[in-house]
Parts: C-alpha cells; sequence; structure tokens
C-alpha cells in the first residue's frame, strides 16, 4: 500500500534524465522511495498529515555517485600505497572523516576501488547498521595486483589461479565487483605508465569469474597494451584511461563499455602534487598524464563514448570533477549526468539511483545555486538526503 507521507518542496527540481527542470518542483515520497514528481503550480492532492520539507529556495539534483574512490587514502599526504599498508583499525579511524567530506559534498553512492584487509566491507556493514553516517557503498574488497605491478600494498596476485582464488574470496565476502590493477600508474614510482601487469587468459579468468556471479571487473588501466587487453576481454568500467587512442576509444564504444575519468587527483593542487611532487619520476608522470588528459578526454566526450567520473580519494571533490569535465568540453547537463543518471547505469545500479523517478530511492541533494549556469555551483550543497533522511554531517 502507498502512502504519502512526506512531501519535498523545491525551487527547481533537476531529476537527472535530461528533462526540463521543473520549477516549483515537487517530490512525494513513501518511507525511502519517490513515488512521484511534478510541478506545483500543477494542482496536487496531498493528505493531511503530510510532512512537508521545504526546500522551496534549493535546486533538487539526484544524489552524486562517485563512481572511483578509495576510503583510506588521502593523495594530499602523499605516499598512497605506504597509507593502504596501515593496520585495518588505522585505515578504518581515518575513513570515516574522509567519508564525512564526500557525503557533504553530494556523494550518496561510493563506488570503492580496493582496500586491504576488506576495510570496506566492514564499512559498508557499519554505515548500513546505523553505527556511523556515510554513502551507500559498492565496493571491491582487495584488489588484484600482479607482483610487479602498479598498486601493492600487501597482497599481491600472479597467475590464472591466484586470480580465480582472490576473486572468489572478494565475491564470497560481498563484493559488488572484481577491481584489477594493470598499467603502471602515475602516483608510483616503480612502474611505467605503459607497463602491462596481466596477461589476457588472466583478465579472462576475473571476468568469467565476476560474470558467473552477476558482478563485473572494473580496471586500472591508461593505456596502451594493458587497455587493449581490457578492452578485449570485455572488462565493463575502464579507470583513469588518461592515454586512450582513436582505435581504442572506437572499441570501448563498440563494446558499449565505461571510461571512469579520475581528474582531482591529477590537476587539483591538493592531489598527487601537494606531497609526491618530490619525486621526480612521479612528477614527470603527472605533468605527461595532464597533457594527455586534457587532450584524450575532449576527444572521448566529442566522440559519445560512456563517460563517468570518480575522484580517485579526493573526498569532497565531487565538484572539480564536474568542473574539469566542462573544462574538457562536456556541457553542463552532461557534466551532471556524469554523477546521476550515467553513473548509476556504469554501476548497474539504474533501477534505484540516478534519478528522481517514481520507484527509485529518494537520495536527492539541494543547492543554493544553479548548477546548469554554471558547474562551479555544484559546490552549494546544503542539503544532503538518503532514502529520505538529511544525512549532511557537521564536521
Amino acid at each position: 500500500m502507498i502512502r504519502i507521507n512526506k512531501l519535498v518542496k523545491t525551487r527547481c527540481l533537476i531529476d537527472g534524465t535530461g528533462q526540463e527542470p521543473l520549477e516549483n518542483g515537487y517530490i512525494l515520497l513513501d518511507g525511502e522511495k519517490i513515488i512521484e514528481t511534478g510541478s506545483l503550480n500543477d494542482s496536487v492532492n496531498l493528505p493531511a498529515d503530510v510532512e512537508i520539507i521545504d526546500l522551496s529556495n534549493y535546486y533538487l539534483l539526484p544524489g552524486l555517485i562517485d563512481c572511483h574512490t578509495h576510503l583510506s587514502i588521502n593523495p594530499e599526504k602523499g605516499n598512497q600505497l605506504a597509507q593502504m599498508r596501515m593496520p585495518a583499525t588505522n585505515n578504518i579511524l581515518r575513513s570515516i572523516p574522509n567519508i564525512y567530506k564526500c557525503i557533504n559534498s553530494g556523494v550518496t553512492t561510493m563506488r570503492v576501488m580496493g582496500e586491504e584487509y576488506y576495510i570496506d566491507i566492514d564499512v559498508r556493514e557499519a554505515i548500513e547498521r546505523g553505527l556511523i553516517y556515510g554513502p551507500r557503498l559498492l565496493v571491491s574488497g582487495i584488489g588484484l595486483v600482479a607482483s610487479n605491478g602498479h598498486g601493492v600494498a600487501h597482497t599481491t596476485t600472479d597467475g590464472r589461479e591466484e586470480v580465480r582464488k582472490l576473486a572468489r574470496q572478494n565475491l564470497a565476502r560481498g563484493a559488488d565487483l572484481i577491481k584489477m590493477f594493470m598499467t603502471g600508474g602515475v602516483s608510483s614510482e616503480g612502474s611505467s605508465l605503459d607497463f602491462c601487469g596481466y596477461t589476457a587468459k588472466e583478465v579472462a579468468v576475473a571476468v568469467e569469474e565476476a560474470t558467473r556471479a552477476g558482478k563485473y571487473v572494473a580496471a586500472h588501466a591508461h593505456g596502451g597494451r594493458g587497455l587493449d587487453l581490457y578492452i578485449q576481454e570485455g572488462v565493463r568500467t575502464l579507470e583513469h584511461a588518461a592515454f586512450t587512442d582513436e582505435k581504442q576509444l572506437e572499441q570501448i564504444i563498440e563494446k558499449d563499455l565505461w571510461i571512469v575519468g579520475t581528474f582531482s587527483i591529477l590537476f587539483h593542487p591538493e592531489g598527487i602534487e601537494k606531497n609526491d611532487f618530490s619525486s621526480p619520476i612521479i612528477r614527470d608522470k603527472v605533468l605527461k598524464a595532464r597533457k594527455k588528459v586534457a587532450e584524450n578526454f575532449n576527444m572521448i566526450i566529442e566522440s559519445g563514448a560512456n563517460l563517468v567520473v570518480g575522484t580517485d580519494s579526493m573526498h569532497g571533490k565531487i565538484a572539480y570533477e564536474l568542473e574539469c569535465l566542462g573544462r574538457f568540453g562536456a556541457g553542463n547537463i552532461q557534466a551532471i549526468q556524469a554523477v546521476t543518471k550515467n553513473a548509476a547505469r556504469a554501476c548497474q545500479i539504474e533501477d534505484k539511483l540516478g534519478t528522481l523517478e517514481k520507484g527509485k530511492l529518494a537520495d536527492f541533494i539541494a543547492l543554493r545555486e544553479n548548477p546548469l549556469d554554471d558547474l562551479k555551483n555544484m559546490e552549494t550543497v546544503e542539503h544532503v538526503y538518503k532514502g529520505g533522511k538529511e544525512v549532511k554531517i557537521n564536521i
């Protein structure tokens, strides 16, 4: 039985679907779900005891989805892999203020792309039990990385049987996806950006295990042979993709795969450059990657390829991700959909989240200024609701 118990009044409702914004929009809720949206300019029949959430001075959007982040890493502190090697209890405690920064920025769902000790799964459980406030977490457990690859903290996985075993262990613990590291990374000294850590057969095993469990693989891949193998084997989401070339982009579009841009960590002054520029190797990688990202993501945006973004541990910087998309050529609506509708599609949660429509969960945010006028206005989030309840944290 549907029971209207809340009416949310807005100045303007931007539902994420791509439809025209609704002036004086409203959302009707039954518990944590949306049962109707519309405009208060039209007549609305309401029960006498309905609770009014008056956000009539605000622009409402769906809750934002950060498609690539970590819980325990703070890039501005430098040496990210050393941070992941810290004891589990330490990293759980370090994660909590990071989570609060994310939810205060409007992020109500985060895809966590690898943590040691399964702390992502422990933190997800704590949030679901109400022990701490936080976004909905989509978790991957322990990342699959070759012994000589980028991303090595404690756990390494070499050969098809080790790949199969860790993938199964992650899935048994409740992982929503499998994360692999293929190419070198910008933030570490040990492997070049064109390094290729796994064979096609190893990648195929991970995809096989994930697919059989109804899940998918996400892969750290900047470009080169590593990206070729991931495209070939049908990895669903391609993380970073800084050096994607035209041929690879054509194949990505043909196979309906997803590119996940991560810009804050590369361009923001509080990112890699804050501390790790003391390493000439890392500094050179960052400068090289910045140049290619600016070129290639303009090409990616113009191509119409599936594209979403993630902060990659730049907690609270989701608005900056969208500002970068705008600089690279995305329109404001396209940028917003990269953290709402399209982000939900990439993460396979579009039946529940990503847009403000009947039957979906009531995750929404209230902004003081209109983001359709200027993407910088995504920084004006003042209220955050998850499942129809306000969750913005005072810190």
